[in-house]
């Protein structure tokens, strides 16, 4: 038995001896016959991947914490020196991965990322794991229940738990209702919620629809403004934009002097001569609200008792806010709800981030946008430009590049992708624009070829070695870094998430809202007494709300 023992550790030895004698100067400069195969007989040994990859020193000097340490100091302010050089590197950095050798990839805070996966491929626990240890605030946008389930009950321990489920998907209860109207007597507020659900309409194959979508928000504004004024709620907006009211809101703002007037002028183009224009325009602004058909999706941004998100308290308490959605057809009905929400949230961390020392927000807020382009269409292109700098942490994931192009154009895809530093592509993708793009950004090298006696230029990962690469692995690009293969970490695997599993405590428990069958209906009243007093309003019940035209049965956006 003692025999045994002695043989096994030998053996052990040996393994450890000829898994480390593989420096990356032998024999990387020979190409070998089949590189898929070799790559993947490396990364499984944790080797080094071959000639083109970042080396030990670089892993190091590029990386490692003491690389995020360095930018530590500019992107968590409040945290003294000793606390960021003694403190777990969780607290200014996210990791990645590991490449060879086991070395930790660290991204700083303020540095985006944008993930390209197919479906089923790992890409979940990879965010699910970020999640569970980022050091500040997180809005999470899933179309399943899965990241609630796996990090709800470790973050819970670090702030508030917000749930937004307004379809009940994996009967995850919503935890407050959020009314798009609250807050919209002011103008500003007005403007960007009428943005956020006018540029969130799909209008893949429309002409001009950067123009109809302004021109949609452009009447939009003017009717959320005119709704909160006089105390009404989403249904009589949704009314107003079918024609129906007629002039209704042109005379509550134009009880309000300044841009009341102006808005109301504006609305009254909608009774101009331009029919087709008109019913262009309204059909945008009809599919924008077009979720208030269900009574169920309905209730949940109607005025009702029950608890509602403080957007500012959500920042300073740093908790996490999970917004799930299901899909039908190209978009999910409430993407744009859940678009103004996030641009709403986006909005204030911005704005709390720039009265604070450093003039970002510290923690920093992280945005995981899964399934971006169907549940929660924000403006991601523009917004990737300055979030760093506000102290907003932006992770895009997608299936590839023509999802993106399919919500944003080329050229909106091209701005994600040279606006976020880190690049992570995960096995499995069959795109072959995505896999050339990523073998061009990873380059060339020299190697020599079997009966050569010279070296010629090589790609450093070919298409087919990154479609292929082992489960759990991904190729990772930053900036202008040799590029990396790094095993990702799952959140089922984190001591973390075990130990909160083992205790019974990994899923948190919600306080659900209480359930309303059917729309909470406002008493009849008749009104003011002249259209001079608008005051003090109360919401009158508008019926069934049609959505469409009377003449019309079908929409471009239907077929």
């Amino acid at each position: 038995m003692k025999t045994i023992v002695i043989l096994i550790a030998l053996a052990g030895v040996l393994l450890i001896c000829v898994k480390w004698a593989f420096l990356p100067s032998f024999p990387y400069r020979r190409l070998p016959r089949n590189q898929v195969r070799y790559l993947r007989i490396r990364l499984r040994l944790r080797l080094h991947p071959g000639p083109g990859h970042a080396t030990a020193a670089e892993l190091w000097l590029r990386w490692g914490r003491l690389a995020a340490f360095r930018r530590s100091s500019r992107t968590r302010p409040s945290l003294s020196f000793w606390r960021r050089a003694l403190g777990p590197a969780s607290g200014y950095s996210i990791l990645a991965g590991r490449a060879h050798y086991r070395h930790g990839l660290h991204l700083p805070v303020e540095e985006h990322a944008v993930v390209q996966s197919p479906p089923r491929g790992g890409k979940t626990g990879w965010l699910a794991s970020v999640i569970l240890r980022y050091p500040g605030p997180v809005i999470s946008t899933t179309t399943k229940h899965d990241v609630f389930e796996l990090t709800s009950g470790v973050r819970a321990r670090r702030g508030p738990i917000h749930v937004f489920n307004p379809q009940l998907v994996g009967n995850v209860p919503s935890t407050f209702w959020w009314n798009p109207l609250d807050g919209c007597q002011e103008p500003a507020t007005a403007i960007r919620r009428a943005d956020a659900f006018a540029q969130s309409v799909s209008q893949e194959g429309v002409e001009d629809a950067s123009f109809w979508a302004a021109k949609a928000s452009d009447y939009l504004r003017g009717y959320f403004h005119a709704a909160a004024l006089a105390g009404l709620d989403l249904r009589h907006v949704a009314r107003w934009v079918t024609g129906s009211g007629h002039t209704e809101a042109e005379d509550i703002l134009n009880t309000h002097i300044g841009t009341g007037e102006q808005w109301a002028a504006q609305l009254a183009e909608l009774r101009g001569e331009a029919n087709k224009t008109a019913q262009t325009i309204r059909m945008t602004m009809s599919r924008a609200l077009a979720f208030l058909a269900d009574p169920a999706l309905a209730i949940s941004v109607l005025p009702a008792p029950g608890p509602s998100l403080h957007l500012k308290d959500f920042l300073h308490e740093s908790g996490t806010l999970y917004l799930i959605a299901e899909t039908r057809g190209e978009d999910s009905p409430v993407a744009p709800l859940f678009a103004c929400l996030a641009s709403e949230l986006h909005y204030t961390a911005g704005l709390t981030g720039s009265r604070m020392p450093g003039g970002r927000l510290d923690p920093p807020l992280l945005m995981a946008l899964d399934e971006v382009t169907q549940i929660c269409p924000v403006p991601v292109p523009s917004w990737l430009a300055d979030a760093g700098g506000k102290g907003i942490q932006i992770i895009t994931v997608a299936h590839g590049e023509a999802q993106l192009r399919t919500r944003w154009g080329r050229d909106g895809a091209r701005v994600i992708m040279d606006t976020s530093g880190a690049k992570i592509w995960l096995p499995g993708i069959s795109d072959p624009v995505a896999l050339e793009s990523a073998s061009l950004l990873c380059g060339t090298t020299a190697v020599r070829e079997h009966g050569q006696h010279y070296h010629t230029r090589h790609p450093v990962l070919t298409p087919d070695m990154i479609r292929q690469l082992p489960a759990g692995y991904a190729l990772v690009v930053r900036g202008g870094h040799s590029p990396v293969i790094a095993r990702l970490p799952m959140c089922w695997k984190d001591p973390l998430y075990r130990a909160a599993r083992q205790a019974g405590a990994a899923t948190a428990n919600v306080t659900p809202l209480h359930h309303i069958t059917s729309p909470p209906t406002p008493p009849d009243d008749p009104g003011p007494a002249s259209p001079g007093d608008w005051g003090p309003l109360v919401p009158r019940d508008p019926g069934p709300l049609p959505l469409r035209p009377a003449n019309r049965t079908s929409y471009p956006w239907d077929e």
